[in-house]
This record gives structure tokens, sequence and C-alpha cells, in this order.
């Protein structure tokens, strides 16, 4: 009932936002003439149900023709909410301007809403598609001598689907090497949560270097795809699945529990279970989304790796993103001996572009407290 709800909430929120669109453009853009009026109409509710019918489209079959026409339609999802932003700023401009002796002329005002929303599209699209590195030092106390300075590798939320294929994939996995890591820990979210045509995954993976493994968690929208699909996808590829499992690795206990549904969840209960896990010993979890910190400082984990939020990918999404995970929307997090890092991630969901967050691969370099 409740995806019903929030289903019909998006629908009306997308609805009315292409009508004030349609609206603000005749305005802008002097369309007077009823051809025009109706000719930009008709435009905007094929964008509309765009969206839609292509997101469902991708979902029954994959084929070029339909690739195409859901990039098509999640670029415009992108670029109708920086539209929606240029018409706030519009407005700002438009009231608070006058008290500051600020009049700014129509040709500015269209620059600022088209122009500026496109310019932003642009700059979002560059920074989903060009992965940057960011570095951070982890201190772990009784961190076994075998991991001292060793070079790990966070990759999170890369979304293979219908947006990102081989080619990007293949260009992740070259600057993944290019940092030379022990070993390489992806925190879910690797596939989009859509059937595709992954007959190219295994020469990628076969094609990252870890001396000390590969290792995987699920997150929500591999669950999306599938838990047994996503399995099968793996099965040829060296990549070891955590599905809530623990493995020790040189003395470092590496965990990996799955995404969770369930509001109920117990995280302390799904580490604690692990046979031989013990709060006294080095301990790296790879948790999907950064949730349950309190229950994970608890059982003494030392590092969790978590991904999820996107830090917001879309501006000012960062803001609330932020506030929903009570602070630990993004970035790296050090209390006591509990450090957090959650990932922004390599990939994007919905539109493929980012305006509050470059794309990124975590590089850490762990060090002995």
């Amino acid at each position: 009932m409740m995806q019903l709800i929030s289903f019909a909430f998006i629908l009306l929120s997308f609805l009315f936002g292409h009508a004030l669109l349609w609206y603000v453009s005749l305005r802008f853009f002097y369309i007077t003439s009823a051809g025009g009026q109706l000719a930009l109409g008709i435009v905007m509710t094929v964008l509309f149900f765009s969206i839609f019918a292509s997101a469902y489209l991708i979902h029954r079959r994959d084929n070029w023709f339909l690739r195409s026409y859901y990039v098509m339609s999640v670029f415009w999802l992108g670029l109708f909410a920086n539209l929606c932003l240029s018409i706030f700023v519009v407005i700002v401009l438009k009231v608070v301007g006058p008290y500051f002796n600020f009049y700014a002329a129509p040709w500015l005002l269209n620059i600022i809403f088209f122009g500026g929303a496109l310019a932003l599209s642009i700059f979002g699209i560059y920074n989903a598609l060009v992965p940057t590195v960011r570095e951070h030092e982890v201190f772990i106390k009784d961190l076994p001598e075998a991991w001292w300075d060793k070079v790990v590798v966070q990759i999170s939320d890369v979304h293979l689907g219908a947006v990102y294929r081989q080619k990007f994939f293949a260009r992740l996995i070259n600057q993944t090497n290019a940092l030379k890591p022990e070993a390489v820990f992806i925190t879910g979210d690797l596939f989009d949560g859509m059937e595709a045509e992954f007959s190219w995954l295994n020469h990628p993976f076969k094609q990252l270097i870890a001396p000390r493994g590969i290792y995987y968690s699920y997150g929500n929208h591999d669950l999306y795809l599938g838990f047994n699909r996503v399995k099968e996808l793996l099965a040829d590829n060296p990549v070891t699945i955590l599905d809530n499992k623990m493995v020790v690795v040189d003395n470092l206990q590496i965990i990996g529990i799955n995404y969770s549904f369930d509001n109920d969840f117990d995280l302390e209960e799904a580490i604690l279970k692990q046979t031989g896990y013990s709060a006294g010993r080095a301990s790296i979890l790879l948790f999907h989304a950064p949730r349950n910190i309190p229950l994970a400082k608890k059982v003494g984990i030392d590092l969790q790796l978590s991904g999820h939020t996107h830090d917001g990918q879309m501006f000012p999404y960062n803001f609330l993103t932020k506030w929903a995970h009570h602070g630990y929307g993004y970035g790296f997090f050090q209390e006591g001996n509990f450090n957090l890092i959650v990932n922004g991630g390599a990939g994007t969901w919905g539109p493929p572009m980012r305006t509050s967050a470059r794309a990124e691969i975590i590089k850490i370099v762990l060090k002995k407290k």
C-alpha cells in the first residue's frame, strides 16, 4: 500500500512539475500562439510519459533502441530537475532582487533559466562519467602486521545495467588497478536492479588485480535484480560474495552483511552470529547503507564501509541525504576506535549526472593505531 502511495506521489509531483515548466517556458520565451502552446504541451506530455514508459520497457527487454530511449529519458529527468532548480533561482531573483536594487533583465533571466540548467546538467554528466580517487588513512587498533600500511580500495554503487556498461566498468577497473590495492571491497549496488545483457561481465573482473581478494556484499538494487541472478552473474568471477558471512584474511575479519528491507533488522545479531567473530580482533564491515551505526560500534567494528546515499547525487538532495542518515550521509567519520566511510558511489541511479558530488573510488591506507 505504501509503495502505491509513494508512486502516486511521485507521479503527481512530476505531472505538476512538467505543467509548471510548460507554463514558465511560455512566459520566458513569449510563446503566445495557440499552436506554439499546444506544440510545447505535446512535447512536455511526451517527455513526462517517457520517464515512466522507458523505465518499464527497459525492465522488460534489453536492446540498443530501448537502452537509448531509457538514457534519453533519464537525461531529461536530470535536466528537468535542474530546470526546476533554475525556476526557483529566477523566482528568488525577481522577488528578492528589488530589495537590493537589483533588477534582472529578461534576457538574463532566460539565460539563468535554460542556460544555467543546461550548463549544470553538462557539469553533472562529467562528474558522473569521470570518477575521481579520494584517499583516507584509517587507523585500526590491533591491525594485523600483514595489513600495516597496505592499500585497499572501496568501490560502491556502480549500478551496472542500461547506462553503465562494459567501457565504463573497464575504466573503473583500470583506475582501481593503478592504485595497486591489496584487496578490493564492493559495498553493494554493483547492479542497477534491472535485467540487461551481461555476457561481458567476466572479463573486467578477471583484469582486477587484488592479491588478498575481491569482496562484495549485496545492496538494495542488487536484490531488486535478484539474489540468485547476482550469484549467477558473479559465478565465474574472482569475487567472494559475503552473503551475511565472514572471512578471515591474514587475521583480519572481513564481514559482509546484506542490505535489509526489514525495519526491525538487527545488525548486532547479524555480526555476532558470525562463527568465530571476536570484538577484540581487527574487523572491516561491508554494509551497504550507513545505518545502525551505534550497533556497529557496540560490537567492536573497526571500519565500516558503506555507500547507498550517492551524497544526494543531485543538488540540493545532498542536504536531505545528510539529514535522513543522521549526519552520516557522506564522508569519513572517526569516533573513538570506530571508523566509517560512506562512499558517494561510482555510478548513478536515474539521471546519469551528479551535481552534488563527483563519482568516486576510495583509496584506503590501513594503519596500526
